[in-house]
């Protein structure tokens, strides 16, 4: 018996609900719209542009609380990962500025929930993931910017670890109940900050998202496993490799929604064996490496007896839900057709 509920017509999707949410996505063609208004603000990174002069990368960066040499503009710092620490690091040199940090841990000068209610403690941390502020020596714009991306397979596996670290500290409060990892990249996807950085929050309880997916699957037992077997159905699977499965998402946040899941795997990044949690950073980076500079979110749903698993929503066309309602491009399969063939042009590790 099937308990998501979706249409398929002449062999395609038609339409298909989110058990988690109740969100109805459905499938329309639209190539020929306009969003030019929308994205207007990106031709700033017009690669013909002339690229901005030295005195204007300086007061960019001497502006930024999180770039090196500006420490004392954050909160104290908590944890750093150094060069020294790290040797396979290749952000060296003119773009950092000979940083004498490639990561950096502190508490988010603004929590995202209140320090009382977790014992006291502010439990909401940055991670700043790379000294580096813009993509190249040379930027054309204010926008032309580092992206988590183009930090490498190996680099990314560190910020996990990073955050590994960062969770174990966390859950030492016995106020600390959930955890969530969660990174806006992008204007458009509500980044406060241009540098490359990544949140990690610690509530009191569960949190909401977590709630109502343990809810869900509680109301439909095996409902990963269905989602996955339709998933493949429709030609959405990326790619499904050593226990681990990334797909694009017809039930997503955003019509550009990509998830990667551990199906066999109920736990949090803290308690994954080294190994495992190189694999699962693997297929998270290679996502990202290929969307690359756009605008994004994710997030790391990991606890209350749920498969680990990410949530990656690419924000390049700002769709917003219409009462209940969400549209998928009719040429989602062919996207996920053309992500499949990047990806095999970027084997790292």
């Amino acid at each position: 018996m099937k308990t998501i509920e979706y249409e398929i017509r002449d062999g395609a999707l038609a339409w298909i609900k989110n058990p988690v949410s109740g969100v109805i996505s459905y499938v329309v063609d639209v190539r020929g719209k306009s969003f030019a208004f929308t994205l207007g603000g990106r031709g700033e990174l017009d690669p013909a542009a002339s690229a901005l002069s030295a005195e204007e990368i300086a007061r960019t960066r001497a502006a930024c609380p999180f770039c090196p040499g500006n420490e004392t503009m954050a909160p104290a710092e908590i944890l750093r990962v150094t060069p020294a620490e790290f040797p396979q690091w290749q952000g060296g040199g003119e773009l950092s500025g000979a940083a004498p940090w490639v990561m950096r841990v502190f508490n988010n000068l603004f929590p995202r929930i209140p320090a009382e209610l977790t014992g006291g403690r502010n439990e909401s941390y940055i991670v700043v993931e790379d000294p580096r502020h813009f993509s190249s020596p040379h930027p054309h714009a204010a926008g032309d910017l580092m992206c988590t991306g183009a930090l490498g397979e190996v680099h990314f596996l560190r910020l996990l670890e990073t955050d590994v670290a960062l969770m174990r500290r966390a859950m030492e409060n016995r106020a600390v109940r959930s955890i969530v990892i969660r990174k806006n990249q992008g204007r458009e996807s509500g980044a406060s900050q241009p540098h490359l950085h990544q949140q990690l929050i610690g509530a009191p309880a569960a949190l909401p998202a977590l709630i109502a997916e343990a809810a869900a699957e509680r109301r439909a037992p095996g409902l990963w496993e269905e989602l996955l077997e339709l998933v493949e159905r429709l030609g959405l699977l990326i790619e499904r490799r050593d226990g681990v499965v990334s797909f694009a998402s017809p039930i997503g946040a955003f019509p550009r929604s990509y998830d990667v899941m551990m199906p066999q795997f109920r736990g949090t990044l803290a308690e994954l064996e080294p190994e495992r949690l190189r694999l699962f950073a693997r297929a998270m980076c290679r996502i990202l490496k290929v969307l690359g500079p756009l605008p994004l979110d994710y997030e790391i749903h990991q606890g209350e007896d749920l498969p680990l698993h990410a949530h990656i929503n690419s924000r390049l066309y700002p769709y917003s839900a219409v009462a209940g309602t969400l549209n998928l491009p009719s040429a989602l399969v062919q996207n996920v057709a053309a992500l499949r063939r990047a990806l095999q042009r970027h084997e790292e590790f």
